[in-house]
């Protein structure tokens, strides 16, 4: 990736919600964004359920998920449940699109570097779940 990229939101790229379950938003005004890395404008539906960003605990304090971040972190909770890409893709993707929503360089790569990390420790907690539902070992 040129880290020098930019992808870009269409021109309204306000996040228009309504509170769903606990800790959850409802879209209700759809989010597109261009991504410059893949080529490829991603749109977020209205009825998209998202959390913002899922924080750990040790950064929570750190970054504010309701401030200029948002619409970065919908179009990553979008890429991450429909798998248009990879995990580190979207990654890569949230990272272009926290530049696109101006966040301050050093909160944007405290973001990306904790979806990298926490995703995947999230990502592998899950498989050895469905591994052990299904009756497999796993030496870890």
């Amino acid at each position: 990736m040129s880290w020098g990229s930019m992808g870009r939101f269409a021109p309204d790229n306000r996040v228009h919600t309504v509170t769903g379950k606990a800790n959850e938003f409802i879209l209700t005004k759809p989010l597109r964004y261009y991504s410059s890395k893949y080529d490829f404008w991603v749109t977020v539906p209205i009825g998209f359920p998202t959390d913002f960003a899922s924080l750990p605990r040790p950064v929570r304090g750190l970054i504010n998920r309701n401030g200029k971040s948002r619409p970065a972190a919908v179009i990553h909770d979008y890429l991450c449940v429909k798998q248009l890409v990879s995990r580190r893709g979207a990654d890569q993707v949230f990272l272009e699109a926290l530049k696109a929503c101006d966040v301050n360089p050093i909160i944007r790569w405290t973001m990306y570097s904790t979806v990298r990390v926490y995703g995947r420790l999230k990502t592998t907690r899950i498989a050895i779940q469905n591994k052990i539902k299904k009756g497999t070992r796993t030496w870890i």
